[in-house]
């Protein structure tokens, strides 16, 4: 399940969907959304730092990105620890995001409810 290369779109839904399977009794899934920016060569990162908008031409300024997604179990054994990744373009995103959120709503099932401890006998005097 461990690749180091970009799936599809199908491939990345089943294989989280399989991911939150596993994990599923006793395990982290995480997940990360984020734009996908080009690589600039010249600061020689991806996200280069703030500029003022004023500098940027209208065709930079109005250009679509697309999203990468990755999931992983955030095992610190790295031969344990599995990572897929897919990029999902914008034009695709909406059809994508359908499936990506039935596999999540999916996948979080077993969580347990956070216990709420009472306060209501342990109010401080003076406040109201």
């Amino acid at each position: 399940m461990s690749s180091k290369s970009r799936l599809s779109n199908d491939e990345f839904l089943t294989q989280l969907g399989a991911l939150f399977k596993k994990q599923a009794d006793s395990g982290t899934v995480f997940l990360q959304q984020k734009k996908l920016t080009p690589f600039d060569p010249v600061e020689n990162k991806h996200n280069p730092g703030p500029t003022d908008l004023s500098d940027i031409a209208p065709s930079t300024a109005a250009a679509t990105y697309s999203l990468i997604f990755r999931a992983s179990n955030g095992s610190a054994d790295k031969k344990k620890k599995i990572k897929i990744t897919t990029v999902v373009e914008a034009g695709k995103l909406d059809t994508f995001w359908k499936r990506y959120s039935e596999v999540v709503k999916g996948g979080v099932t077993g969580l347990k409810k956070k216990d709420k401890k009472k306060a209501k006998g342990k109010k401080k005097k003076g406040t109201n």
